[in-house]
């Protein structure tokens, strides 16, 4: 009985481990992704004033 305990303790831990690799690695992407996404509140006001002038055109 306690070598079968033993055993899911040990296959519990495994898992975990794989989890916790998981984890790492999509903590890895989203500050990728996050450090593309950013935008200065320059990139905010010139992406405005350009859709502006856009609509001036347009009409």
């Amino acid at each position: 009985m306690v070598v079968l305990f033993g055993a899911v303790i040990v296959v519990q831990q495994f898992i975990m481990y794989l989890m916790y690799v998981r984890i790492r690695q999509l903590l890895t992407e989203i500050n990728a992704i996050e450090g593309k996404m950013k935008i200065t509140d320059t990139e905010i006001d010139s992406l405005i004033q350009k859709v502006e002038e856009f609509k001036r055109s347009s009409l």
